[in-house]
């Protein structure tokens, strides 16, 4: 089983398009909880009545205490052998997720794999999704891609995302990244899974020019000036 965490900030439409998606192309076993991120558009009052599982917050907090928030609800279930997280800007193809758990299958090292965004390469297109994946089913490099997929076990060696890191300022994921490093697993991307995700469809609707300097600042304290991001 694998739990998912999809995280919300309006957007409803792109939200509907996404979790279509992801129903219709994750066919292995999965459960999903949503956490919103005080939505003002009706995102909430959707989800609820769709029947999603959804954590609700009233005002909002940092995307370091919202992935927090996913990976505590996730891990209290034992179920969960696997947890991922997934934007609600994403658009997913057949078989992605399987061969991301065929890898951690493969190759017990992989801490952390996330599938490459096709639209790098070429169109929105299904069928030219799978040839993608097949020609490249071999190939994995380092890199910090979303969404992610890591084992149960490296989740809870590694713990929670460090909440010092505030807004949707970045770092947090080079952080986290790190800390998986210490514990002696890779973090990759994978050309052999791919999604459509263009990025940054919520973040480049705010100015987290402010943030992004104070999580500048909180990762440098912890890694040094020169620490490559992974």
């Amino acid at each position: 089983m694998v739990g998912i965490m999809l995280t919300t900030y309006n957007q409803l439409e792109d939200t509907k398009r996404s979790l279509q998606s992801l129903r219709e192309n994750t066919t292995i076993p999965y459960k999903l909880v949503i956490v919103d991120n005080a939505s003002t558009d009706g995102t909430v009052d959707f989800l609820r009545d769709q029947g999603y599982q959804i954590i609700e917050n009233q005002h909002p907090v940092c995307l370091s205490v919202a992935l927090n928030q996913g990976l505590r609800h996730l891990l209290a279930d034992p179920d969960n052998r696997y947890i991922g997280w997934v934007h609600n800007d994403m658009l997913f193809y057949p078989k992605w997720m399987e061969r991301i758990l065929d890898l951690f299958a493969q190759e017990t090292a992989f801490g952390k794999i996330a599938p490459v965004s096709l639209h790098l390469f070429g169109p929105d297109d299904p069928k030219f999704a799978e040839e993608f994946m097949l020609k490249h089913h071999a190939v994995c490099y380092p890199g910090n891609a979303c969404p992610w997929v890591m084992p149960r076990e490296v989740v809870e060696k590694v713990g929670y995302f460090d909440e010092r890191f505030i807004q949707c300022g970045g770092y947090e994921d080079w952080d986290y990244n790190n800390r998986i490093l210490e514990e002696g697993y890779q973090v990759v991307i994978t050309m052999g899974s791919t999604v459509w995700h263009p990025a940054m469809g919520t973040r480049k609707n705010h100015d987290e020019s402010a943030s992004a300097l104070h999580n500048a600042a909180v990762y440098h304290e912890k890694w040094g000036i020169d620490h490559p991001k992974v």
